[in-house]
């Protein structure tokens, strides 16, 4: 329902003049007017009220009073105001509506179209700034001021007349209501007039007022509570331990953390200090009384301390704790955030042991270590320097001229002085170099010298060089072994560095060179006329051994006039930044691999021939175990078809007998009652008494009765007959290529139909078939196996026994079990009962195909058939299905 709403403006200002003009008074009129006016301010605020419950919003209701003011008073303009304070408690007013007349002479609502600006009133020295400061209603009548007050809008009209009302909420002046360029000024009346009005404003600001501080409330809150929420979601899965306690240092609350680290729950340690819980003997005093006398004086504090779990365990923790006060600064909580820095206590135990061992470790270093005072000329070597040469303690007092000229080999010592004067000049960041020393006993040792100035004075000459040579005699020779030993590999290898230089190559033995080794060595290889699929194929190799692949491997192909060549390159990574790459000839190897793959694909061809072929054979196997299986059927077939077809016939003969005798026994009465008509009462009573005598002789009652059971054996023997026609028409008929869903205790059932001639005289049968799923599966290979499992199960027992089939769903599988208790086999027989043509029965009585056909079907639809026997104690066959339908 649509809310009700006060007259237009029109509808109101008609019925006025139409009452104003039906009054011939003046006075009159003048009070039915203010009467009208009254009523219709209070209709106005008492919609308002109304509309403040519903609506909330106070600027459409001011927007209404006042609107509603300036037609009851025939003011131009207005506006209603809240008292708003600065921060440094200066009052301004901020409209919430303002209705003038623009230069266009149109009604409009001010706040709509001026800014934040246009809207409040700073200036206390104007009319509105007047009801501000005192509080008081300001009304001033004959204006003759500038056309444009301050503190209004420039383009109101010029002000002649203006009434300014202040009102309150509770006591406190809380807004205002000024209106404006009354014809006939403002009466004091007026004022009086319009406190309802007043009163009605505080009461919206100060609802307004209460409600937008109750929501601004509710969002701290809710804000509050989702801060402590994720405070308390990280507090209590943080891997930290945190302790919360009172003032006194009782234990409040701890999370998840500190349970894991010291085993301790939370109800085991509240109201206990966490101290006397986790400190133990190593645990160090001084620093528990620094943590102690911090917390007295209600500081923060973080310490390390060692403490224990619950279990005896030490372990290092770093407590951070930080005092909590309320909003009158009074302590009321500690939180400790503690850290388990064992691991890095240990690191640091384990850092100080290695400085040890590499102090050790330098004390006993298999290098040789000198030291070259450049400002006094002093070489200083140690004993393992001189022992590398073959020299003893004392025996040998080397100075950097007697090691150039007499210990250097002459071959060495240009690139010696070279590269040590570059590290000197500072051209180099270290000096590096490979050279022969000679040995006591003549012969010469390779070493690897390294040297760096430690020292330089102002002007960056050098002061001090420190090195050591180490001796790699031994690795140089291995060196030359390697190279012998490359030489003497086939294939072509070239050493290359990341940005495709060749620092190393080696011919090829077998192919002819494209280029000399000259020609590659020193020049990248991108920029050699080489096909550009290898060059962006070694690109890809040498960029990933780089990066961390331990072998690339790529083959390429180039057209030669000896034909296509096809070749197959390794890439290993040699260095930091560069790598070996070994290139051999495959070509015959392609050639082989290629004949090697058309003769695979030929035997693949004649397998999937040999398949097809088997599957035809299969099929035709199966198609005639079917036959020999209908063929030792026939005999059943004939007795089950005979045995209802006789007693369908003789039970009709009867039948037929029977209506003979309804049918003379019916003339009968057809003859009495043609002598009721025709002949007087005693032949009547003669032909009666004939028909009652004949229908006592034959039996008539009992003829009736036994008609239904013969009708019912009838239709039960053709029921029979159909069953067994359509089961053995479903079990010799062709399978079809798609599997179907079927009910695999249906076909069980049909099959010990199907059997029941060969049972009857042999075994007794007991089913215990629970209910299965639909099986996705070929229903008449199923029924084969069932046939065949049941066949071997009657023909197994000797005289008179049991078979019992069961089914049941285990686990994703459906699974039937037929057991009898005949002989049972033997562990040689088990072995091969499922082989083919493999049979335990005399000659001619048996192909060996039955459970060779048996396992194939099952294999074919992904299940397994498992059999348990021993001697003398029975069979059982286990077919498992998977229970998959799609």
């Amino acid at each position: 329902m649509a809310p009700q709403r006060s007259p237009t403006l029109q509808q109101q200002q008609s019925a006025s003049v139409a009452h104003a003009s039906a009054s011939a008074s003046p006075e009159r009129s003048l009070l039915e007017e203010e009467l009208e006016s009254s009523r219709r301010m209070l209709h106005a605020l008492t919609q308002v009220h109304a509309d403040l419950v519903s609506q909330g919003d106070p600027q459409v209701l001011f927007e209404q009073l006042l609107a509603l003011v300036l037609e009851l008073t025939r003011s131009q303009y207005g506006f209603i105001g809240e008292v708003l304070r600065s921060p440094e408690g200066t009052p301004y007013l901020r409209a919430h509506a303002i209705i003038h007349i623009t230069p266009s002479g149109e009604l409009r609502t001010h706040l709509a179209a001026s800014p934040e600006e246009a809207r409040a009133v700073y200036d206390l020295q104007t009319l509105p700034g007047t009801v501000l400061t005192s509080g008081q209603p300001v009304r001033a009548n004959g204006l003759a001021l500038e056309p444009h007050p301050q503190g209004f809008p420039v383009d109101y009209p010029l002000l002649q007349s203006f009434l300014g009302l202040p009102f309150k909420a509770f006591g406190e002046l809380v807004g205002m209501v000024g209106i404006a360029n009354r014809d006939e000024g403002y009466p004091e009346s007026l004022i009086e007039f319009l406190q309802p009005l007043l009163i009605t404003c505080g009461n919206i600001l100060h609802a307004w007022r209460n409600d937008t501080r109750r929501q601004e409330a509710e969002q701290a809150l809710r804000l509050q509570q989702e801060k402590m929420k994720k405070l308390a979601l990280v507090a209590a899965r943080t891997s930290n331990a945190v302790i919360i306690t009172d003032a006194q240092g009782l234990t409040e609350w701890v999370n998840e953390g500190f349970t894991r680290t010291t085993g301790y729950t939370l109800e085991e340690v509240r109201g206990r200090r966490p101290g006397d819980v986790l400190q133990g003997p190593g645990t160090e005093a001084r620093d528990v009384e620094t943590m102690r006398q911090a917390l007295r004086r209600g500081q923060g504090v973080s310490v390390e301390l060692l403490n224990y779990t619950k279990a005896g365990d030490p372990y290092w923790n770093l407590i951070e704790i930080q005092p909590v006060h309320d909003e009158q600064g009074k302590l009321v909580q500690f939180v400790a955030i503690e850290s388990d820095v064992t691991p890095r206590r240990h690191l640091e135990q384990q850092v100080a042991l290695s400085v040890e061992r590499l102090q050790l470790a330098l004390e006993s270093a298999e290098d040789g270590m000198w030291d070259w005072d450049l400002r006094t000329g002093r070489l200083t070597v140690s004993p393992r320097w001189l022992s590398m040469l073959g020299y003893a303690l004392g025996e040998l007092d080397p100075s950097p001229g007697f090691l150039r000229e007499k210990l250097c080999h002459p071959e060495d010592r240009a690139e010696l002085d070279r590269r040590m004067l570059e590290h000197q000049e500072g051209r180099s960041p270290m000096y590096e170099f490979e050279h022969r020393l000679r040995h006591k006993s003549g012969r010469w040792v390779w070493v690897l010298g390294r040297a760096k100035v430690v020292r330089r004075d102002k002007q960056g000459q050098p002061l001090r060089i420190v090195g050591t040579n180490v001796d790699i005699t031994s690795r140089k020779h291995a060196q030359e072994r390697l190279k012998a030993f490359i030489q003497a590999i086939p294939d072509m290898i070239f050493q290359v560095r990341a940005d495709g230089t060749c620092l190393g190559f080696k011919a090829s033995t077998l192919d002819a060179p494209l280029m000399s080794p000259e020609q590659f060595i020193g020049k990248s290889l991108y920029t050699l006329p080489l096909p550009e699929p290898v060059l962006a194929q070694l690109r890809r190799g040498l960029i990933g051994v780089l990066t961390g692949s331990p072998l690339e491997v790529f083959e390429y192909a180039v057209d030669t006039p000896a034909g296509p060549q096809h070749y197959e390159a390794r890439i290993v990574r040699s260095d930091t930044d560069e790598a070996m790459c070994i290139v051999r000839n495959i070509t015959e190897r392609k050639a082989t691999e290629e004949q090697r793959r058309r003769h695979a694909e030929e035997l693949e061809e004649r397998v999937r021939q040999a398949t097809r072929e088997l599957e035809s054979r299969q099929a035709q196997l199966i198609q005639s175990e079917k036959l020999a299986s209908l063929g030792q059927m026939a005999a059943s077939i004939a007795h089950e078809i005979n045995n209802p077809v006789s007693y369908v016939s003789s039970n009709l003969g009867t039948l037929e007998d029977y209506i003979s005798v309804l049918r003379r026994l019916l003339a009968l009465y057809l003859q009495v009652e043609q002598a009721l008509e025709a002949q007087p009462p005693e032949a009547v009573a003669g032909l009666l008494q004939q028909t009652r005598a004949l229908r006592e002789h034959e039996r008539l009652e009992e003829l009736l009765g036994d008609l239904d059971d013969l009708l019912g054996d009838a239709k039960e023997g053709t029921t029979r007959i159909r069953e067994f026609i359509q089961g053995l028409k479903t079990f010799v008929r062709e399978e079809s290529g798609e599997p179907q869903l079927s009910d695999l205790n249906k076909g069980v059932m049909m099959t010990l139909r199907m059997l029941r001639h060969e049972f009857k005289h042999k075994c007794e049968v007991q089913c215990d078939l629970a209910p299965l799923p639909l099986l996705r599966c070929f229903p008449t290979q199923l029924n084969q196996v069932f046939m065949n499992l049941l066949l071997n199960a009657v023909q197994a027992i000797e005289q008179r026994g049991e078979i019992r089939v069961s089914s049941r769903q285990e686990g994703n599988e459906a699974v039937v079990r037929i057991t009898d208790n005949g002989p049972g086999m033997s562990e040689e027989t088990l072995s091969r009962i499922f082989t083919p043509f493999f049979t335990t029965k005399p000659a001619g009585q048996g192909t060996g195909l039955g459970l060779s056909i048996c396992y194939a079907i099952i294999n074919s639809h992904k299940g397994r058939i498992e059999v348990r026997s021993q001697l003398g104690q029975g069979t059982t066959f286990s077919v498992h299905l998977p229970l998959i339908t799609e």
